[in-house]
């Protein structure tokens, strides 16, 4: 999700191979002497990693491959650790207590995803402390992808003395996946509600829509005037879909949308302020300018919407088609 140049790029590779972010000296550390060898030797040689550092695939696979990252890694804790070891390592937490010397599979596989999590949720704070404001600027997007209805710019004080930036969301959570923690397309920008609130830990591995406003390209928004309600027309088709029922459920669009009738109501009572017959008689009594002009500037704010702007852009235009055009 996050684009940004590649001379950034380069410059991000070589904050990640910081020696505090070589699995091999960590291990080193007071912590893991007492490690289990087998534990060990497959934290030395891990599927996303080289030489004990973040691999610039991983960091820069794209949304498609993230999924390969994921299954690989999997595909080689359970050919050493057993079936269970996959369900193991995605339930285990920070908080999970285990005993990191033990010859236990299960005990192995907790050690391992603790290690990932503490690594990488190092790696995520600080490269959001001192990257964030940057690589959220230079992904040029403005409103939550999510829910489209928030901005999401970087507020900064004019001395630089207070900064406020949108959230990162880890579209595949960071609590299941800690190695996609930093990996770029993984990060989506989005705003409070819909990370920590709507969203949160939210498994959309295989089950969402990505990119995530993607989805606003096949809703159909339509209303009902003596209800004065708004609903999403073809909402039974796009549960049906998995991957489009996950994000309406998650982010309650409907329910979000359908609270929105201030804008039902403004574009309906210019629509009866501006019939067509007024349009055409201010046209007559206009020098230069034809009913299709005045129209527009009767209705300039849904006429010129900037998509990449315009709050609720998708409402506003399916209101405005069905009412007006």
């Amino acid at each position: 999700m996050v684009n940004i140049k590649k001379e950034y790029q380069v410059e991000l590779l070589k904050y990640f191979n910081k020696k505090i972010y070589d699995t091999n000296k960590i291990l080193k550390e007071n912590d893991y002497l007492t490690i289990h060898q087998e534990t060990k030797e497959f934290l030395e040689n891990l599927s996303f990693e080289e030489k004990g550092f973040l691999s610039n695939n991983t960091f820069l696979s794209s949304y498609e491959k993230n999924s390969d990252t994921i299954e690989f890694f999997f595909k080689s804790l359970i050919a050493k650790f057993g079936e269970k070891s996959r369900d193991i390592f995605i339930n285990t937490n920070e908080k999970t207590v285990c005993d990191i010397s033990k010859n236990c599979n299960d005990e192995k596989v907790k050690t391992i995803k603790k290690f990932i999590i503490k690594k990488y949720s190092n790696m995520y704070k600080n490269f959001r402390s001192i990257h964030g404001k940057r690589v959220i600027e230079e992904t040029n997007i403005n409103i939550c992808p999510y829910c489209y209805r928030s901005y999401i710019n970087v507020i900064e004080a004019k001395k630089g003395s207070k900064m406020i930036t949108p959230d990162l969301d880890h579209f595949y959570p960071k609590s299941r996946y800690p190695f996609l923690s930093v990996t770029l397309s993984n990060l989506v920008p989005s705003c409070l509600f819909c990370n920590q609130r709507a969203k949160n830990d939210e498994d959309f591995y295989k089950a969402s829509i990505y990119p995530p406003q993607k989805i606003f390209d096949e809703i159909e928004f339509d209303y009902d005037i003596y209800l004065n309600k708004i609903y999403i027309k073809n909402y039974k088709y796009l549960v049906s879909k998995p991957e489009y029922k996950m994000h309406l459920d998650t982010f309650l669009i409907q329910e979000l949308y359908a609270g929105h009738t201030e804008v039902l109501k403004n574009i309906i009572d210019k629509n009866r302020k501006y019939r067509k017959s007024k349009i055409n008689d201010i046209a007559k009594h206009t020098v230069g300018l034809s009913s299709f002009d005045v129209k527009k500037i009767v209705f300039y704010e849904y006429e010129f919407m900037n998509k990449k702007r315009e709050l609720l852009y998708k409402l506003k235009k399916d209101l405005y088609k069905n009412i007006v055009v």
